[in-house]
């Protein structure tokens, strides 16, 4: 019965969300997920309920405000928009920063695509070809996923049995973008691809706590506002 209130109370959430963000700023979208997660872990929500919370959120709400800001190899803007810029590496520790991960946006940003994966998933694997890539994530759970290729980083999405790839893309400088992972032309022109999942357990109970990364590279945890 209690498992049954609380997806209920998790489909009110996604129900909410999706009514509300066309009209709420970025601000109000993260400080919504700030107070969701406290209700989340006040209900000792299960690791699959968080995640299907976190996907949708990320897909569906902040992801959204990120479109139409520009790729510029040294972009390192902390907020969206038309007038800003960021790179592949700040696109993927930014808004997750956002959204509530603790960690030093700008330490994990400057890493080698490989040690964004090795500091933040599990899972991880190698591929050498993107059509493996695709038929893995196919096999796994929704999820969300990072992937570093030769010379970038983004994230493998998958959702309602599709494979996205989501990420700050440099061709032609477009900046943030969804595109089917098969159709890319950023991600078909790698020759390696470390993936891991990000949503897993360990970062669900750390997102929930509030606990601090401690990234390899750097040696000790650096908390920026």
């Amino acid at each position: 019965m209690r498992y049954f209130i609380f997806i209920l109370l998790l489909n009110s959430f996604i129900v909410e969300a999706e009514a509300q963000a066309d009209a709420l700023t970025y601000d109000q979208a993260l400080a919504q997920i700030k107070r969701d997660k406290a209700q989340l872990k006040a209900n000792n929500a299960s690791a699959d309920s968080c995640r299907n919370y976190l996907l949708h959120q990320f897909e569906n709400v902040i992801f959204p405000y990120w479109i139409r800001t520009k790729w510029d190899y040294n972009g390192y803007t902390n907020r969206p928009g038309e007038d800003k810029i960021v790179a592949c590496g700040y696109f993927v520790s930014t808004p997750l920063k956002h959204m509530g991960f603790n960690w030093n946006r700008f330490d994990l940003a400057k890493m080698y695509s490989l040690k964004i994966v090795q500091n933040t998933c599990s899972e991880i694997k190698k591929h050498t070809n993107i059509k493996t890539v695709i038929e893995y994530v196919k096999r796994r759970p929704n999820n969300l996923y990072i992937v570093g290729l030769d010379s970038h980083v983004g994230f493998i999405l998958k959702s309602n049995n599709k494979v996205w790839f989501v990420h700050s893309n440099y061709y032609g400088s477009v900046g943030p973008e969804k595109e089917l992972a098969i159709d890319s032309p950023a991600l078909n022109s790698s020759y390696s691809y470390h993936i891991g999942a990000f949503f897993n357990e360990k970062n669900i109970k750390k997102w929930l706590d509030g606990t601090a990364y401690v990234l390899e590279d750097y040696g000790r945890a650096l908390i920026i506002p």
